[in-house]
């Protein structure tokens, strides 16, 4: 008889208890929360790298554009860039700088540090103008300047004619000399 007692304890061992169950769930549902956690803030990361990523592609193509077009004696002596088209929110602006690259004011002085030199738009109309502040001086003395500094700056257009810079945001600054 001593066998038939020692048969229910064997039975009763085969499986897992409810608890050991529950146990088990819980510790599978608190690693996958853990999971789900990680892996979305590694995509979000992903998601802004990317538009990052091509915020910064948009403005050095457009960088190249106005190169480009300023290898042209006519395009870089009127500020244009027959047809540039832009993303909403960039901007493309240009200094005027001496052949020591010193920014100069409108009237064609160095800048000091009372005066600043204008940021003025490239003129991207599909037939070429002169742009506002392609040469400094006026009258007779206006002269088309010796370098230029090109600045493309990515962002969203704000009130009044402003720019927003975001974090995802690209400036790029260029040099640019005129050509011979």
């Amino acid at each position: 008889m001593p066998e038939h007692k020692n048969l229910p304890f064997k039975t009763m061992e085969q499986g897992f208890t409810l608890i050991e169950l529950l146990v088990a769930i819980a510790l599978l549902g608190i690693l996958a929360a853990v999971l789900t956690a990680t892996l979305t803030g590694s995509l979000n990361l992903n998601r802004q790298s990317q538009r990052q990523l091509d915020t910064t592609s948009n403005v050095q193509q457009v960088m190249e554009n106005v190169r480009n077009a300023w290898n042209t004696l006519g395009n870089y002596n009127s500020a244009c860039v027959p047809g540039l088209g832009l993303p909403d929110g960039y901007t493309v602006k240009f200094i005027n700088l001496s052949a020591r690259a010193q920014p100069l004011t409108a009237a064609g002085a160095v800048a000091t540090g009372t005066s600043t030199p204008p940021r003025n738009d490239v003129n991207r109309a599909t037939s070429c103008t002169a742009a506002t502040g392609a040469t400094v001086g006026s009258g007779t003395s206006a002269q088309v300047p010796a370098m230029r500094r090109v600045v493309v700056q990515s962002g969203t257009a704000g009130t009044g004619g402003t720019q927003v810079i975001g974090g995802q945001d690209v400036a790029l600054t260029y040099d640019i000399l005129g050509p011979q």
